[in-house]
């Protein structure tokens, strides 16, 4: 479901680059079209603001958006609980693509993420048998709703402010299993790199990594911007990326050029 706007149509120019600045805490990077949609504004009046932004020493520029300076953004820890209020339309039809290609009595491991939660949010509405096992409290408790979903919840302990559960419990679950299909989220993409700001959280994704046959990383085409302080893989371990249409075709070539299937879904 989309989100609802949460600031007037008219601001005054301080107040929008206030705001930019605000998304920026909460999230460590914005696109342009992100922006557009959450202020009501112009992507030339943005590109404006994000210009002064940056000469004021507030924000580093990136081709199509900005992310915090660059000695800050590496290991910026995004606002989990407003992370669903940039690109929600891209998100849930990346889930729905990802959900469609679901076959009944597979085995599905869910990474925690809000792109992820709507993949199960879409696998439910389906209404066929799966096998679920997750590290995210959200996503169990929706799957949890389902008469045809059998939901195996990943042991662990509970990141401060978030759904997600991390260390040594989910990395011994996941490496008891072999599930058919994995559902993977990332902080970024940069080039063949995957990264997470977080070690605990890089870790249960590499763990995740090896226990699933078919990886597919589901991912917003803003997620595809300067990497993160921690590595937890390469293009090389997926088998498909799901993004929307946002995703530029060169890059989109490069994946395909990495061996790497590329499904770019357009959002409605």
């Amino acid at each position: 479901m989309p989100v609802p706007h949460l600031v007037p149509v008219s601001l005054l120019p301080a107040q929008r680059r206030e705001r930019i600045v605000q998304f920026l805490q909460r999230h460590g990077a914005v696109t342009l079209q992100q922006l557009a949609q959450a202020l009501d504004a112009s992507v030339s009046t943005l590109r404006r603001d994000l210009d002064g932004l940056e000469a004021d020493g507030l924000l580093d520029r990136t081709h199509g958006g900005a992310i915090l300076r660059q000695q800050h953004y590496g290991t910026f820890e995004p606002d989990a609980a407003a992370a669903a209020e940039l690109s929600p339309r891209e998100k849930r039809a990346i889930g729905v693509a990802a959900a469609a290609a679901l076959l009944p009595g597979q085995s599905v491991l869910f990474d925690s993420g809000t792109t992820v939660l709507e993949a199960a949010r879409a696998a439910l509405e389906r209404r066929i048998p799966l096998v679920a096992a997750t590290n995210d409290l959200a996503i169990a408790q929706l799957l949890g709703t389902g008469a045809q979903v059998r939901v195996h919840v990943l042991g662990g302990q509970l990141r401060p402010g978030s759904n997600t559960l991390l260390g040594d419990g989910v990395l011994q679950g996941a490496a008891a299993l072999q599930a058919d299909v994995l559902l993977l989220g990332a902080h970024a993409v940069t080039g063949i790199v995957l990264s997470e700001t977080d070690a605990d959280v890089a870790a249960v994704k590499r763990a995740f990594l090896r226990a699933g046959l078919q990886r597919r990383l589901l991912v917003d085409s803003s997620k595809f911007r300067p990497r993160a302080f921690m590595q937890f893989g390469v293009l090389g371990d997926l088998q498909q990326v799901v993004t929307d249409a946002g995703l530029p075709g060169d890059q989109a070539e490069s994946l395909r050029q990495a061996g790497v299937a590329v499904d770019r879904v357009r959002a409605g």
